[in-house]
C-alpha cells in the first residue's frame, strides 16, 4: 500500500505513522466488525452484538421522543478529522442541521493560527510546501516536521544541503529543535512577546523594506508606535531569551534572502494564540520577504481546495441555512455534558472520526458526561476507543481501503482520489451509510439525506473553476492525484494582493478586537501559582501514534515505550526526583502517572509530557488531558491547552 513513486510530494513513501495502515486498522484482528449494546455498565467495555437493523430502530425511537420532548438542540454530534476525505468527514452534517441538532464548533487545532493570519493577510495559503527549497533562512515556529510532517522534512534538508540556515522555535527540545543550526526555547506562551520583540528591532535599526510596507502595508505608524515596549530587554524579561539572542535573531532573519517563516498549531495552543500568529504574520510584510520564491510565510493550503472543488452537494442545503441552532465548542465538550444551565441539556451525542475521552481538555469532565445513564451515546468505529466503552451503541465503520472519498490537503495543494479497494469487511458501513439508514427509519425523505459517497466525489470534481482545470473524475481516478492547476511560480504577494481590503497586509485594524497583536499574559491566581508551581507542556512527540490513533496497538506502543515526563535537572533536584523515577503529575483537574526523564529538554520551571497515549492503558486511566483545562485562546475558539499547571511528586 503505498502512494505513486512519481508523487513529488511524497516520493511514493508514507509517513512511519501511517507506513502499516492495512495491518495496523482494516486487518487488525482487534477492528470492530459488528455493531455493539452496552450490556455493562458505562466505561466498562461490556457490549454484545446487534444487529444493524435493531440497533437503528433501537435508536431512532429514542431520538423520537428526545426531539419531541426536549427538541432537536439536545442532539449534539462530535466529530474531527477521521481519514481526512472530505465525504466521510462531511458524513451527517445534513442529517443534524434537518434535525436541528445543536451544531459542534470545530476548532481545537487550527483556530488561532487561522484567525490571527486572517486579521493581518485575509487569508491564509502563503508559500507552498516544496518551495521551501528556495529559502535560504528558514524558521520554524512551533512545529516539529520531523515526527509531524516527515514529507517536507526531506525538503527542508535538501534546502539545508543548498546553503539555508535552519531556526527553530519551540518552548521544548523536539527532535526538530535538536537538529537545528540554531533552537530558540521562550518559555511557554511568550511567541507574541518575541514577534513584536522581532518588529521592534527590525523597525528601530531599520532593517525593513520601506517601499514594500508603503505599498502593500496599512498600520506601519500604529504598529511602530505599539512594539515601542518590545524592546529586546523588555522581551528578554517576558520570554526568558537574552537580548541578544533577540536582536540576533530580528537582524538574521531580516537579511534572510530568502526568509521563511512556518508555522503551525503547536504555536496556537495558548492564551494569546491568534495574537501570536497574527505579529508572526506580520514579519514577512515587513522585511518585504513576500518578493521572493521561498519568502514569506508558510501555514495551510485548504483555501485552495475551496476555490477548486464543487461543495454543491456537501454543503448546507438552502432551505436549511437560516436555521439559527445553537453552537457548542468542541474544546469545552466537558462542561457542555455537564451543564446544569445549558437549556436544553444534551440527551443525544453522536462520536464518530474522533476519540474525544482521549483528545479533549479537561479529560475527567468529559468522562464524568459520558457517564451519564440518561445520555444515549452512539459511536461509530474503527476499535473499542476510550470514548466507545462509554457508549450505548458502537458501530463498525469502513476503513479508507474500504469506501470511496476524495482528499484535500492542509499543507499542499495535491488532491488524493480513494477509490475502495476491497468490500467493506464483516458488518462494517461507510459512516455516511449509518445517516442514510438513520434517515430512513425516522421516515425522512429529502433527497440531501441520501446523495451517496460516489455521488458526492463526482459531484466535488464536477466543477468549472479554473484550479480544478483538467482534473476530472476519470482523469483522477487513472492518477490517484493531481497538483491543482496554480501558477508553476506560487507567489501570492509579491505585490500585495493580500485578502484584505485594497489588497494591502493589515498590520493594524481599527475593526479588530483588539486591533493590534499584543502580549496579555494569562492570569494565574495566586493560589494556583503557588499548590502547582510548573508550567506544564503537553505536545505531539511520540513517532509511533496520529494524535491518539495507533496508540491501542501493542507494536506501536512497545515501539514508543514508556510515556515520560520531562523536567529541568534544578526542578527535579528540588523535589528528589532522578532519572527514571516513577511520578505522580497533578493539579486540581486530575492526576497523570508518568516516568521521570532529566535531559533539560525543557527549560526550569518547565515540564512536558506527549499527548496521544490513552487513558484506558496508562497507569491510573489518565492521559495528558486530564490535566488540561478547556480555556479558549484570544481569537479562533482553539484550545489554550499550553497554560497548564502542575505539581510533580516522585510516587
Amino acid at each position: 500500500f503505498k502512494a505513486p513513486v512519481e508523487h513529488p510530494f511524497t516520493a511514493g513513501k508514507l509517513c512511519d505513522k501511517m507506513a502499516n495502515y492495512p495491518t495496523d486498522v482494516t486487518y487488525s484482528p482487534n477492528r470492530l466488525l459488528h455493531p455493539l449494546k452496552r450490556i455493562g455498565k458505562k466505561g466498562e467495555g461490556k457490549f454484545e452484538e446487534i444487529t444493524w437493523e435493531k440497533a437503528i430502530a433501537e435508536i431512532n425511537a429514542q431520538l423520537q421522543i428526545i426531539i419531541k420532548e426536549k427538541g432537536g438542540e439536545a442532539i449534539l454530534p462530535f466529530s474531527y478529522g477521521g481519514n481526512e476525505g472530505k465525504v466521510q468527514i462531511g458524513a451527517g452534517d445534513n442529517f443534524f442541521s434537518y434535525i436541528g441538532a445543536t451544531q459542534l464548533e470545530r476548532s481545537i487545532c487550527g483556530g488561532a493560527v487561522e484567525a490571527g493570519i486572517m486579521a493581518t493577510n485575509g487569508q491564509t495559503t502563503g508559500v507552498l510546501p516544496e518551495d521551501i527549497i528556495h529559502g535560504r533562512y528558514l524558521v520554524l515556529w512551533g512545529t516539529n516536521p520531523v515526527h509531524s510532517n516527515q514529507h517536507l522534512w526531506t525538503i527542508i534538508e535538501k534546502a539545508r544541503a543548498k546553503g539555508a540556515k535552519l531556526v527553530v522555535i519551540d518552548p521544548f527540545q523536539s527532535q526538530t529543535a535538536m537538529q537545528a543550526d540554531w533552537h530558540i526555547q521562550p518559555l511557554p506562551g511568550t511567541d507574541t512577546a518575541l514577534a513584536l520583540g522581532l518588529i521592534y528591532v527590525i523597525l528601530n535599526e531599520k532593517l525593513q523594506d520601506q517601499e514594500y510596507i508603503d505599498k502593500y502595508t496599512t498600520g506601519i505608524a500604529e504598529l511602530t508606535k505599539h512594539v515601542e515596549q518590545y524592546s529586546p530587554q523588555a522581551v528578554a524579561q517576558i520570554t526568558g531569551l537574552n537580548e541578544a539572542d533577540i536582536t540576533q535573531l530580528a537582524r538574521e532573519y531580516a537579511k534572510g534572502s530568502p526568509a521563511l517563516i512556518r508555522v503551525l498549531i503547536g504555536l496556537e495552543h495558548q492564551a494569546n494564540g491568534a495574537s501570536a500568529a497574527r505579529a508572526i504574520a506580520m514579519l514577512p510584510a515587513l522585511t518585504g520577504a513576500w518578493k521572493q520564491l521561498g519568502g514569506g510565510l508558510m501555514n495551510m493550503t485548504y483555501e485552495l481546495f475551496g476555490d477548486a472543488l464543487n461543495y454543491q452537494l456537501l454543503d448546507t442545503p438552502e432551505e436549511l441555512k437560516n436555521k439559527k441552532n445553537r453552537k457548542i465548542n468542541m474544546v469545552q465538550l466537558g462542561k457542555a455534558l455537564t451543564s446544569k444551565d445549558l437549556n436544553p441539556a444534551i440527551h443525544a451525542f453522536f462520536v464518530f472520526n474522533s476519540n474525544p475521552a482521549v483528545t479533549m481538555p479537561n479529560q475527567n469532565l468529559v468522562v464524568k458526561g459520558l457517564e451519564r445513564e440518561d445520555l444515549l451515546t452512539i459511536v461509530l468505529e474503527h476499535f473499542l476507543t476510550d470514548t466507545a466503552r462509554y457508549a450505548d451503541y458502537v458501530f463498525p465503520a469502513t476503513t479508507a481501503l474500504e469506501n470511496w472519498d476524495l482528499l484535500t490537503s492542509y499543507g499542499t495543494p495535491y488532491l488524493t482520489f480513494n477509490e475502495p479497494a476491497i468490500e467493506p469487511l464483516g458488518q462494517s458501513k461507510p459512516n455516511t451509510e449509518f445517516f442514510r439508514l438513520l434517515s430512513k427509519a425516522m421516515g425522512f425523505t429529502e433527497k440531501y439525506l441520501y446523495h451517496t459517497d460516489l455521488d458526492i466525489v463526482k459531484s466535488l470534481l464536477d466543477s468549472d473553476k479554473p484550479y480544478l482545470k483538467g482534473i476530472t473524475f476519470e482523469s483522477l481516478r487513472k492518477t490517484g492525484w493531481a497538483k491543482l492547476n496554480i501558477p508553476e511560480k506560487w507567489m501570492p504577494h509579491t505585490e500585495g494582493n493580500f485578502g484584505k481590503p485594497g489588497g494591502k497586509c493589515k498590520l493594524y485594524d481599527a475593526g479588530q478586537n483588539p486591533p493590534i497583536a499584543d502580549y496579555v499574559p494569562f492570569a494565574y491566581s495566586a493560589e494556583d501559582l503557588a499548590q502547582y508551581p510548573l508550567h506544564l507542556l503537553t505536545v505531539k512527540s511520540t513517532k509511533n501514534f496520529l494524535n491518539s490513533t495507533r496508540a491501542n496497538h501493542e507494536k506501536h506502543t512497545k515501539k514508543e515505550g514508556k510515556p515520560y515526563l520531562d523536567i529541568h535537572e534544578a526542578d527535579a533536584k528540588l523535589r528528589n526526583i532522578a532519572d527514571g523515577d516513577e511520578l505522580k503529575v497533578f493539579n486540581q483537574r486530575g492526576e497523570v502517572y508518568l516516568t521521570a526523564r532529566i535531559k533539560n529538554k525543557v527549560r526550569k520551571g518547565v515540564v512536558c509530557m506527549p499527548q496521544g497515549f490513552w487513558s484506558s492503558l496508562m497507569k491510573g486511566g489518565s492521559s495528558a488531558n486530564a490535566l488540561t483545562h478547556d480555556l479558549l485562546t484570544d481569537m479562533g475558539g482553539s484550545a489554550a491547552l499550553q497554560e497548564a499547571r502542575v505539581e510533580v511528586v516522585k510516587v
